[in-house]
């Protein structure tokens, strides 16, 4: 997590270094956008779309897709102290997470960048429904024969478990959760070309659930998830009437 609060923190820095030379650059009029992202968390890692419909020279409506994949702080790979040339594990997982979110927010730009190699200051909140999945994890626990399990803490010690099993095992078990998150955070935009969106975003989501999430076998799950996040965001402006004039001209 002190990555992630450093990078964080990084983020909010850059704008000491956002001049350049003048841009003379003729811009796109509308600004609807379409954007991936990658993204940290101080909870796991994740990845998305979102589509940011303009609504005025400041503000955009933003629809979002993302998935993230959420960890417990106590998740630790080790190896078997007899076998240690068998697959690491993460002892006492009894599923891994996956979290679907699907948003609506709103982009507001602070900031517009004035010159070339400069940066556009924006802000962002959003919040939506959650689909939890959860995926059985399976462990090696006999060599012969090979005999695969889920995790019982009364039967399997570091030492009963050879390694973690296929990690395709237990995708015919899944258990759906639906939930409700927000989000809110910063974005700072320093693509050199008008069209183009490179982005640097940080900020703090929250996701909650009507039930404890069973990810490890222990009594500290909980139905609630808080992180601050890091995230990578590319793509490109859209200008709906561009394209219509385009295809009619063809």
């Amino acid at each position: 997590m002190k990555y992630v609060i450093f990078i964080f923190v990084l983020l909010h820095s850059v704008l000491i270094f956002g001049q350049g030379e003048i841009d003379t650059e003729k811009k796109a009029l509308i600004r609807h956008e379409k954007t991936f992202f990658l993204s940290i968390n101080s909870n796991g890692w994740g990845c998305g779309f979102s589509y940011g419909k303009m609504i005025n020279a400041f503000k955009k409506k933003i629809y979002s897709a993302e998935l993230v994949v959420i960890k417990d702080a106590k998740e630790i790979k080790i190896n078997n102290p007899y076998q240690p040339n068998f697959k690491r594990f993460i002892y006492g997982k009894n599923n891994i997470f996956y979290d679907f979110r699907f948003g609506y927010g709103r982009l507001i730009k602070l900031f517009d960048k004035k010159d070339k190699g400069g940066i556009e200051v924006r802000y962002f909140y959003s919040g939506g429904l959650n689909i939890g999945i959860l995926k059985p994890v399976y462990y090696i626990t006999s060599i012969n024969p090979l005999k695969e399990e889920k995790f019982n803490s009364s039967l399997h010690t570091a030492g009963s478990i050879y390694g973690g099993a296929s990690y395709f095992k237990g995708f015919d078990e899944l258990k759906f959760v639906p939930g409700i998150f927000i989000k809110i955070g910063s974005s700072f935009e320093f693509g050199k070309k008008d069209i183009v969106i490179n982005a640097l975003e940080g900020g703090v989501n929250l996701d909650l659930f009507p039930k404890k999430i069973d990810i490890m076998a222990n009594d500290k799950n909980k139905f609630y998830f808080l992180a601050i996040f890091v995230s990578y965001r590319f793509g490109k402006i859209i200008n709906p009437r561009a394209i219509a004039s385009k295809t009619n001209k063809k």
